[in-house]
């Protein structure tokens, strides 16, 4: 059986070349006279009916009896046909369906045979190798489906091009597991999986012999720490372990070697599939597809953060998802099916019913496109000036210095807050200066003779090169000097400000006397109301709908995020003085925590907003139920489709010249 060509005599004459790696060492077996039987009466009975998934099954049974602290140590779980096929379908099925559909000349045709043919398959967590047993039948299924409309093509284009050599076969398929049993069932099941395809698909021009040998293809390796093979599909169900029982399960060691590997979400307690969800979609090429179950965690707090949301904010679209269903398998959870790509699809089904979106949360999502922007909300938030020349910003000792020879020069120097020190300094303070002469002519610029010279020297040269001739003309100012943001903010004590690009997007308390750059957007209100709603779920929810994204951070755009957000209209006079207090006692716990630990905004939302039990995580819970209040809102309303509609109603106020209430806190009747 393991040398090429057929048995031509002898007791075994007949019998065809194996291969497949199953007989590369012959072990002795001493069996019983009863061992003897229970082999006869197998193997007299018809296995056609037999389907290798079988194995998995047997093999989880097998671990759950003989070793359950392994099988819960490790998170092993085999996924029913059923729950397979919710992944296989639409990551493989779906994509080569259309593209099948989609082709009708025979070039094409024969394009897409070679491309089905050199298409690879990876489970990174290949178990008994289900998923691809799976995914091989329904690839030798789409096989047939081509080669029918190759052959219809060729008869009605008789003499039309040639039918390409050679068929998916299983070394188009590989995986992974750190159980070597596993490992082994996995090659076993695949190498059936093609006598299985054969006859499933009445396929008669394909030998089912010899085996394919999978040894390179399915390995016994870790895949948190092993390099993947490229692959245009990745699929499977990578192992059930709750963040908090990981060290308990798979030890201090282990742990911290994940953490090591993932340094930027260590000491997370995230659910163990976050990590293959992470490293699948950093391997998904343009046109790659994924698919996975986990628990139904991985659509909340810090196990979405690290696994969904890093999808989502890194060009990603889920197209395809079971939210939240029981497991089929013996363990007592709930999971979630998920399957996203590179690419918008241009469909999307979440629950089985086809949606406009699905969010990272595995919700439907409004689309809130068509949302206007609001009069009342004109010229009440800003990005910052636009210097336009490196030379404009000074450091500390330069200022020091030129305070120390004119007094007068702290006219036009001013603490400059740029996106960097609004995230990661404490209370956001201001690292640089800049120098600002904002609408002097260039005689009045010239009386603050030290800042004066020092543009002149080093922004200056830069100007005259530039194709701008009112930039050359006016080199001393800025290129955008913002006067509706200084006039908005000239009456304020302080007001807010978000970086515009940052991770979190949360509003800081800032001094006016910081000069904002066009890397942060200010918001024109000292009222702790308004930065209480800009702080709540209720703004957050838009803002992440109406956002633009850079890598894995919010783009906080005025235009979107802030002009059509509609502000509460008829609030209760106390909930209006719930909101204020509560914000302000969250911006006091805030400053006061940056302060004593020496953290930017950025570190203390990483450490705490998900973290049930910190203060953090407490007031922003309390501020979001009595936002939602104030709003009449529920808890479980969809915000976006409730926020859109009021949208929509105030901008047709607006439009009747009917007064609507803007961002500040209405005036009540008893005022």
């Amino acid at each position: 059986m393991n040398r090429p060509g057929i048995t031509p005599a002898g007791r075994y004459q007949g019998v065809e070349y194996f291969n497949g790696g199953l007989f590369r060492e012959v072990h002795p077996l001493e069996l019983t006279q009863k061992e003897l039987e229970l082999l006869e009466a197998a193997a007299s009975q018809d296995w056609k009916a037999v389907r290798p998934s079988i194995f998995g099954n047997i093999f989880e049974s097998a671990i759950g009896k003989s070793n359950s602290a392994e099988r819960h140590a490790h998170g092993i779980h085999f996924t029913s046909e059923e729950d397979i096929l919710k992944i296989v379908r639409p990551t493989i099925t779906r994509y080569w369906e259309e593209k099948i559909a989609n082709a009708t000349m025979l070039a094409e045709l024969f394009t897409l045979q070679t491309e089905l043919r050199n298409y690879k398959v990876l489970d990174p967590a290949c178990g008994s190798g289900n998923f691809l047993y799976m995914a091989y039948l329904e690839l030798k299924r789409l096989e047939r489906v081509l080669q029918d409309k190759i052959d219809a093509r060729r008869r009605s284009e008789s003499g039309q091009g040639q039918m390409s050599i050679g068929f998916v076969t299983p070394q188009q398929f590989y995986g992974m597991d750190t159980n070597a049993f596993a490992v082994e069932l996995a090659r076993v099941t695949l190498m059936i999986a093609r006598k299985v395809a054969i006859d499933l698909c009445d396929i008669h021009d394909q030998p089912a012999l010899p085996l394919d040998t999978l040894d390179a293809n399915i390995v016994c390796k870790d895949a948190l720490f092993t390099e993947w093979v490229k692959a245009d599909a990745i699929i499977g169900n990578p192992p059930f372990l709750g963040g908090a029982r990981m060290r308990k399960e798979r030890g201090d060691d282990y742990v911290e070697r994940v953490f090591k590997r993932f340094p930027e979400i260590e000491n997370q307690q995230i659910d163990f599939a976050s990590y293959w969800f992470r490293l699948a979609h950093e391997r998904l090429d343009e046109n790659g597809r994924a698919g996975l179950v986990a628990t139904n965690s991985i659509s909340q707090g810090k196990s979405k953060a690290a696994a969904l949301d890093y999808i989502s904010d890194n060009g990603g679209f889920i197209h395809d998802a079971i939210s939240t269903q029981p497991w089929t398998g013996e363990a007592a959870v709930h999971v979630s099916i998920v399957n996203w790509s590179r690419r918008n699809p241009g469909a999307f089904y979440l629950d089985n019913q086809k949606v406009s979106f699905i969010s990272s949360s595995l919700k439907s999502t409004t689309d809130v496109s068509a949302a206007k922007a609001l009069k009342v909300n004109a010229n009440k938030s800003f990005r910052g000036v636009e210097p336009n020349g490196i030379g404009f910003l000074v450091t500390n000792e330069q200022v020091q210095d030129w305070l120390k020879a004119d007094a007068r020069n702290q006219e036009v120097l001013k603490l400059f807050s740029m996106g960097a020190n609004l995230a990661q300094n404490p209370h956001g303070m201001p690292e640089r200066w800049v120098i600002d002469f904002n609408e002097m002519t260039v005689e009045d610029a010239s009386d603050y003779k030290l800042p004066f010279q020092h543009v002149k020297a080093t922004v200056k040269p830069e100007r005259d090169k530039n194709r701008v001739q009112l930039l050359r003309d006016t080199w001393w100012k800025f290129k955008r000097t913002n006067q509706p943001m200084r006039t908005a903010l000239s009456t304020l004590s302080h007001c807010f400000a978000v970086p515009r690009v940052s991770k979190w997007a949360m509003p800081l308390v800032i001094s006016v006397d910081w000069l904002a750059g066009e890397k942060t957007v200010t918001f024109a209100s000292d009222d702790f109301y308004v930065f209480g709603v800009l702080l709540s779920i209720v703004h957050r929810t838009w803002m992440h709908a109406q956002k633009s994204t850079l890598e894995d951070r919010t783009a906080y755009t005025p235009s979107t995020c802030f002009e059509t957000f509609p502000f509460a209209q008829t609030p209760a006079p106390n909930l209006i003085i719930a909101i204020r207090t509560t914000a302000q006692e969250l911006h006091d716990y805030r400053s006061a925590q940056m302060e004593k630990k020496q953290w930017g905004i950025t570190k203390l939302y990483n450490e705490y907003f998900h973290e049930p039990t910190s203060q953090l995580c407490k007031l922003h819970a309390k501020l979001d139920r009595l936002v939602l209040q104030a709003y009449g809102f529920k808890a479980d309303d969809d915000l976006l489709e409730k926020l859109l509609t009021l949208n929509l109603e105030l901008a047709e106020k607006e439009r009747r010249g009917e007064s609507v209430v803007g961002p500040w806190a209405p005036k009540s009747s008893e005022d």
